[in-house]
Order: structure tokens, then C-alpha cells, then sequence
């Protein structure tokens, strides 16, 4: 990790980049995410996110952070403004997040998914009711949802083909099987 000292009094804090590692090794789909996601929140479009736009973008990215954990973040990795005073340590609520400086928290908290648990939380999304599955109607909800129409037939033709059991619906069990060997 870089660091950068904050000129002034003894004990000054370090500011710390953090490793770009994880976020190098992601799909450009999710380096495009994450990057949308900055530029959402960047009310100001000055290329920094306060504390609080930080936090919307973790939470846009899928992660719901305890406060504690983000404002430790904040204190590792939050940098001075450019027009900070240079004599002066900048207490940590007026810190900033850069671009890179988000892309690798971001890539940092995306590695360490776990994907049975983000896929579970992607059978919620279908299985808004909390019946225990994904039936027909789930399909034609979402398909509106996103603006495609999947034909009656195909909804159909998904929910017998992955219904193991015939009951009507794919479980949990089911999604999670299917969605792993796709993998």
C-alpha cells in the first residue's frame, strides 16, 4: 500500500491507497459498474465522493456496510481536499474518495463475495413474496420489469425444464445448481 503523510504535528495521520489487485482482476463489466456508480454520486462532478456519497455507492454496488466499517474505510483511505490547508491534518469527516481510490475498495469487497450468497440475494429479487420459489408469474413480473417480454411459451418451457420436482416453481436449491454450473 502507498501512503502518503499528512505534513504537520506529530502524530500525523497516514493516508493509505489502498492495493489496486483485486480490482485489476475484475470483468470489465464490473470495472464499468463501479465506475458508473462514482460518476452517479459525484453530485458535484468534481472527481471526488464525500463520506456519504461513498456510502450510497457501496450500497448502489450491492454492499450494506455497517457504519463502522465505512468510516474505518473513510480513516484509511479518506484523502484531503485539494484545497486543504497543507499546515493543517484534515479531520476525517471532510476526507474525499477518489476515482481510484473507490475502484479499489470496490474491487477489494466485490473479490471477497461470496457468490452462493449474492445468488441467493439474486432468487430474492425473483421470489419477492418469499414463497420458497420462482414460479411462472415471477418470470413475466421481471421480464416486465426490465422490458423484456420472454413469450408465455418460453416461461413456461424455463420453469418445467429447472423444476426438478414438479412443484410448480425452481427453489432455491434448483436456482443455485443451475446458476453455478453456468459458471
Amino acid at each position: 500500500m502507498a501512503a502518503m503523510a499528512s505534513s504537520g504535528s506529530r502524530g500525523a495521520i497516514q493516508y493509505a491507497a489502498p492495493s489496486r489487485e483485486d480490482y485489476n482482476k475484475l470483468s470489465d463489466e464490473q470495472k464499468t459498474r463501479v465506475s458508473e456508480a462514482f460518476d452517479l454520486f459525484d453530485s458535484n462532478k468534481d472527481g471526488f465522493l464525500s463520506y456519504e456519497e461513498f456510502r450510497f455507492v457501496l450500497r448502489a454496488l450491492g454492499f450494506e456496510l455497517p457504519k463502522a466499517q465505512t468510516f474505518d474505510l473513510l480513516i484509511r483511505h479518506g484523502q484531503k481536499p485539494p484545497s486543504w490547508t497543507h499546515d493543517q491534518d484534515c479531520p476525517p469527516i471532510y476526507r474525499l474518495f477518489s476515482l481510484p481510490i473507490v475502484q479499489a475498495i470496490a474491487g477489494t469487497l466485490i473479490r471477497q463475495r461470496d457468490p452462493r450468497e449474492e445468488l441467493r440475494r439474486a432468487f430474492r429479487l425473483f421470489d419477492v413474496d418469499g414463497k420458497g420459489m420462482i414460479t411462472q408469474d415471477d418470470l413475466r413480473r421481471v421480464s416486465k420489469q426490465v422490458g423484456n417480454n420472454i413469450p408465455d411459451a418460453d416461461i413456461i418451457a424455463m420453469v418445467e425444464e429447472f423444476d426438478a420436482s414438479g412443484k410448480g416453481g425452481v427453489d432455491e436449491d434448483e436456482f443455485l445448481r443451475l446458476m453455478m454450473s453456468k459458471k
